[in-house]
């Protein structure tokens, strides 16, 4: 009865006339709480600010699906992270006591690293933040204001710091760099602190380390073991 009383408010108001952006806003939630209610969900477990499921079986289920989708394509700066990072946020400003302490990024790391392990050992996403950390550099080019050259600001993924370095080369000031960044994060550092008038911001891919053949042994032990991450991959968050 709720449920069909909410939709039938929501559509009543969309046939009557314009309906202010607060009220379809408020009708939405209330047509989703209504849904909510006619599928079991206690009442306590709708947020009243969206009418949104926030319940425990609500959180495991975006939970796993966000872990099987780290299983299959890894972290990426561009369609992964960012994402996530926004549910994760609405869940902690939701249901904190679910998420205090439960890192979805470790649980999908370890979930991808498992799954192409036995698949060989390497996902084949060349952005992929657990399998390519640091193997990205990006330059931004400064005009010197004077005859001797550019200074050049060097971030290389994965790295706390971005540099400066002067037209001689010498090292001229640092900016840290959030853990975990991509590249629209480092850049919005280095232009806080060194100014917009950028010449140019590249992209440098890095030469990949050589991978052993598949039936090769390695020193530090069989050519199936883990790859070992970054020392920055547990900081993605």
């Amino acid at each position: 009865m709720i449920y069909h009383a909410a939709y039938w408010h929501y559509a009543n108001q969309r046939a009557t006339g314009p309906v202010a952006a607060a009220d379809r806003v408020t009708s939405l939630a209330d047509a989703r709480a209504a849904m909510c209610l006619a599928s079991g969900v206690d009442i306590d477990d709708i947020d009243p600010a969206s009418g949104y499921d926030i319940s425990r079986r609500s959180y495991e289920s975006s939970r796993r699906s966000w872990v099987d989708a780290m299983r299959y394509d890894g972290l990426s700066y561009f369609y992964v992270r960012p994402d996530i990072e926004k549910v994760v946020a609405r869940w902690a400003r939701r249901r904190p006591e679910f998420i205090t302490g439960d890192d979805w990024a470790a649980a999908g790391m370890s979930a991808h690293l498992d799954y192409w392990r036995e698949r060989g050992g390497r996902c084949r996403h060349e952005d992929c933040l657990i399998h390519d950390a640091g193997r990205l550099r990006f330059e931004a080019g400064y005009e010197s204001g004077d005859a001797a050259g550019e200074r050049v600001a060097v971030w290389t993924v994965g790295e706390a710091h971005a540099t400066l370095s002067g037209p001689d080369g010498r090292e001229v000031d640092t900016v840290a760099i959030p853990a975990g960044a991509d590249e629209a994060t480092a850049l919005s550092a280095v232009v806080d602190r060194w100014g917009e008038n950028l010449t140019r911001w590249d992209r440098i891919p890095q030469e990949p380390e050589q991978q052993p053949a598949a039936d090769e042994a390695t020193q530090d032990g069989p050519a199936d073991a883990p790859p070992e991450l970054q020392d920055t991959a547990d900081r993605l968050f």
